[in-house]
């Protein structure tokens, strides 16, 4: 039995002073149902001495605690409660209202990392479903963002070696060196995006970021046997850069017609084989405009400097045009296409470039099990419009194509692994430059 002392007829009970343990639930519920936190507090509290183990004596604590606004307790007792879960539905319930405990108190990112242990703890799918549902709103009004990338992906051709052992200059043959052949191994890529967003109008969102990348390499047992001397480190690759942006809204849209303006300036620093690369600035300005609700055209023109640190001569001055269609389809399908222009302007040869492609994406409706497949390709032209060797101009001519598959229904904690292959082929008038790469790239995605 469970003392309580004459809370009962607050409640519509008859003013009993000894109830069973499964009264004195119905009191604390009922209390909670009559807006009486306070009750179920001390109802809470007599439970749990008599049943230190309890879990639903820890809840009702952990809800009469956030009923009451004394949300920093709330996550305590929630956690308490968490930790004496045993069922799916238990812990959901506890990690859904750390959560809004979280959420209350300001702390968005906690209340975002909590609904992840909610959704991964739900007992089914319509409560999956809330748990997402509140995550995606979180995301909405947090002014902070932070997007991680993580994959692992074997590469047939890290230095993109020539496929041709052998080349001919003005009727010369002349055999590659072992370093300008390819080198297979694995790639590991670390990187994150964190974003600051602050509105000042209806119309008008400031942003501020930092963005950083990572990419190291681990040679194969082929890659070494060539004798070049060369180590994965060589090819390491990182990049580090701040950003400032602003987004123009028009609060008229209505999904046709001129859509959003974003304004974005970045400076960095790369960094290739452990010593620096380069410091880039970087401004560009981009404009939706929606043909129809379910189509919408993104044109992005950008104008980047880089000056080398390695060597002076390859600095460039980089200007980019990219045009995309997307389509949202039926059934979550999607399907997009756009080109690219870029020219860059460098006194190295080997570095001024001019480059037009062209690409396409088709994403299909998800299959059993939510499975979503992708299939991509792309082409472009590279014309080194200061570069011949034996009288020959170099033009470069790559094609590529990918297919990425997600898995949504293997999930932890919202994240769900991404599979996907690349085989590209690159051909050139000057024989040396002509490569080949197939690659396998194993990552993670937030599946909400």
């Amino acid at each position: 039995s469970v003392l309580v002392a004459g809370f009962a007829s607050t409640i519509g009970m008859a003013d009993t002073r000894t109830l069973s343990p499964e009264e004195a639930r119905q009191v604390a519920w009922r209390a909670l149902q009559a807006n009486k936190p306070h009750i179920t507090l001390q109802v809470a509290d007599a439970l749990a001495k008599r049943s230190p183990d309890d879990f639903e004596a820890a809840f009702l604590r952990a809800m009469a605690l956030k009923n009451m606004n004394r949300n920093p307790e709330a996550v305590k007792a929630g956690k308490a409660a968490f930790k004496k879960a045993e069922a799916d539905g238990h812990k959901f319930d506890a990690a859904h209202l750390i959560a809004k405990s979280h959420f209350a108190n300001g702390s968005q990112g906690l209340a975002q990392f909590w609904l992840r242990r909610a959704e991964h703890n739900a007992p089914n799918e319509k409560a999956r479903k809330a748990a997402v549902k509140d995550f995606q709103f979180v995301r909405r009004v947090k002014p902070v963002r932070t997007q991680l990338d993580f994959a692992i992906f074997p590469t047939s051709n890290i230095n993109n070696g020539s496929t041709n052992d052998e080349i001919v200059i003005a009727g010369l043959p002349f055999r590659v060196p072992s370093s300008g052949q390819p080198h297979s191994g694995t790639g590991i890529r670390f990187g994150f995006h964190t974003t600051y967003r602050k509105p000042v109008s209806d119309t008008t969102l400031l942003r501020f970021g930092v963005k950083g990348t990572t990419t190291q390499y681990v040679l194969s047992s082929k890659a070494k046997a060539l004798g070049s001397g060369l180590k994965g480190s060589d090819f390491a690759y990182a990049a580090l850069e701040v950003q400032a942006g602003v987004t123009l809204f028009r609060p008229d849209f209505k999904g046709v017609g001129f859509g959003s303006t974003r304004l974005d300036a970045a400076l960095g620093r790369s960094w290739y084989g452990g010593n620096s690369l380069s410091n880039f600035g970087r401004i560009s300005v981009g404009q939706d405009y929606g043909f129809s609700k379910n189509t919408m055209a993104r044109a992005r023109f950008a104008v980047e400097r880089q000056n080398r640190l390695d060597n002076a001569t390859s600095s460039a001055t980089i200007k980019s045009f990219d045009l995309d269609m997307v389509h949202s389809l039926k059934n979550k399908a999607r399907l997009s296409y756009g080109i690219t222009l870029r020219d860059t302007a460098s006194d190295s040869n080997l570095v001024e470039t001019d480059v037009k492609g062209a690409r396409v994406s088709y994403t299909a409706k998800p299959m059993k099990m939510g499975i979503t497949p992708t299939f991509s390709m792309s082409y472009d032209k590279t014309d080194y419009t200061r570069l011949a060797v034996g009288g020959v101009g170099r033009v470069d001519e790559r094609l590529s194509g990918t297919v990425s598959v997600l898995f949504p229904s293997v999930s932890y904690y919202g994240f769900s692994p991404t599979v996907s292959v690349t085989a590209s082929r690159k051909d050139s008038t000057i024989d040396i430059y002509s490569t080949k790469n197939l690659n396998m790239n194993v990552g993670f995605q937030s599946s909400f």
